[in-house]
């Protein structure tokens, strides 16, 4: 069936394949994992209207948690760094390509009873049909 990619999860494969770090895209992740390492949630945020029928303009938010506030901190913006950098101009395998990646809001911190967390969002317009 040809339809859009799924921005989440070609997205959140390819961060945790530049990264290393886990990154979950689905609603059942509950943010209360707890261990040193950082983990990161992406998800995709409400958008624009309709654009052309082979491109997406898609706001992520990606969130990070983490026991220790270093790890929170180094976390985000290895992400920051992976998203503004390296995913303009990435091929997908299946042909989809990315033109544009920039972050609306640079990583900040979140208020979060549990863990430690730094939020920020990125616009990522995406080209192709799958």
């Amino acid at each position: 069936m040809t339809g859009y990619a799924d921005p989440e999860i070609l997205i959140g494969t390819w961060l945790h394949a530049q990264t290393g770090l886990k990154v979950y895209v689905d609603r059942d992740f509950n943010g209360n994992e707890r261990s040193l390492a950082a983990v990161a949630h992406l998800q995709r945020a409400p958008g624009s209207d309709d654009v052309a029928l082979s491109l997406d303009d898609v706001l992520l938010d990606i969130d990070v948690y983490a026991a220790d506030s270093d790890h929170a901190r180094n976390a985000a913006n290895t992400i920051w760094s992976a998203m503004t950098f390296q995913l303009p101009r990435t091929t997908f395998d299946n042909g989809v390509f990315v033109t544009r990646s920039v972050a609306v809001t640079r990583p900040c911190w979140a208020p979060d009873p549990t863990l430690k967390r730094r939020t920020a969002a990125y616009r990522v317009i995406l080209h192709g049909i799958v």
